[in-house]
């Protein structure tokens, strides 16, 4: 025992059973589902580095295999002016809806400037 943690100083331990401590397996279409999403991520990506210029971080939160909404995807682009930068986002977005992949997986994105 770690002179940092004094023994028993949580209690006795958790009983192994206690279904917060259970997580079912997902199964191979949720499988699918969550690797569809994350295969979204990285398309999402690619076109915008092709539009904007460059990604210098993204972020995916709120992954979900299925529903409406998929989760939401934050980019961090270099924004110069704000009206070419409309220009860019709007030429993003139509290339989002047109993409085979992006169609099939709801995403919300969120265009924001990147810290440089």
């Amino acid at each position: 025992m770690s002179a940092f943690l004094p023994s028993g100083a949580y209690g006795p331990p958790p009983d192994p059973d206690h279904p917060s401590l259970r997580q079912r397996p997902l199964s191979p279409a949720e499988q699918r589902a969550r690797w569809a999403v994350r295969a979204a991520q990285w398309r999402a990506r690619e076109l915008a580095e092709h539009v904007f210029g460059s990604v210098s971080s993204m972020g995916l939160t709120g992954l979900r295999g299925e529903g409406p909404l998929r989760g939401l995807l934050r980019l961090d682009v270099p924004i110069t002016a704000l009206a070419a930068h409309r220009v860019r986002e709007a030429r993003f977005l139509d290339a989002v809806h047109a993409d085979p992949v992006l169609s099939l997986v709801p995403l919300v994105f969120v265009i924001a400037p990147d810290a440089d």
